[in-house]
């Protein structure tokens, strides 16, 4: 394409607002998360998350939590692994859960996936894209561990992973939509969050809500507004399609809905030359 020439292309661009990250030093600061949810204490919570991952053969933090003082080991972690979810909760020096995924593969390169996890006080379970999936504990400890007995939390990430004041495992790629409830969702209701519903209890329980519709601003009860680190930042509509021909971001800021002949009603981006 030269200067002058627009392109239009036709198809699903599954787009969704989004945080992007380079996977260098990009992080997400969600410490007032940290800090009211220990607060709370509860032994049950959910949690979802859109991840666009432009890399899947690596370890990358994605929702974290960890301890600010150095002595302390206490960590809440959900990371992707070499395409697979992994949940990693410790308490000071000893291992609460670590669970993982049992498939090889669970996310796609450069395509949207939704991860979610809920813990009804007996253990946790993953989902992902709405449904349960298999899961291997291979460290069962104490399957019943949550934000009650996570005592010394103090510091939040969403991006990396942070333990004692030190970020790495940074994330490479897009996260949109993160959620987080101080109850245990049902099956069902995962599934309605992946549609994208809004649940019925919604207004009171869930704690925190980053849509990132042009803003940082926590649309949950928390109200905990994430503070952006490095050159994490807020690229507006994420696609796959963008993504797919390897550009940083959506280029096109421009969508119509527009009637096909052959294929009916479709969104069409529309992408000028620079």
């Amino acid at each position: 394409m030269t200067a002058g020439d627009v392109e239009v292309v036709r198809g699903s661009l599954n787009s969704r607002k989004a945080v992007m990250f380079d996977g260098t030093d990009d992080e997400l600061q969600i410490d007032a998360q940290t800090v009211g949810l220990q607060g709370l204490a509860d032994t049950t919570g959910s949690f979802s998350i859109w991840i666009l991952p432009d890399n899947i053969t690596g370890t990358y933090g994605l929702w974290s939590h960890g301890a600010n003082a150095a002595a302390a080991t206490t960590n809440l972690l959900l990371e992707q692994v070499a395409g697979k979810i992994r949940l990693f909760g410790r308490i000071q020096a000893t291992a609460g859960f670590d669970i993982i995924t049992t498939n090889n593969v669970l996310t796609t390169k450069r395509v949207w996936t939704h991860v979610a996890v809920v813990h009804n006080g007996t253990r946790p379970t993953i989902y992902i894209n709405g449904l349960a999936v298999a899961m291997t504990d291979t460290v069962f400890t104490d399957l019943t561990a949550w934000w009650s007995v996570f005592v010394d939390l103090d510091e939040g990430r969403i991006g990396c992973k942070t333990i004692n004041n030190i970020e790495s495992e940074f994330f490479i790629g897009s996260i949109s939509d993160v959620k987080t409830w101080t109850r245990d969702l049902s099956a069902a209701e995962v599934l309605e969050d992946y549609k994208g519903n809004t649940l019925t209890n919604d207004a009171t329980d869930l704690y925190s809500h980053w849509a990132w519709d042009e803003v940082l601003t926590d649309a949950g009860v928390g109200n905990d507004t994430a503070s952006a680190v490095a050159h994490a930042y807020l690229c507006g509509w994420a696609s796959e399609w963008a993504r797919l021909i390897e550009l940083n971001a959506l280029v096109a800021d421009h969508f119509e809905n527009l009637s096909y002949d052959s294929a009916g009603e479709m969104t069409t981006l529309i992408l000028k030359a620079a």
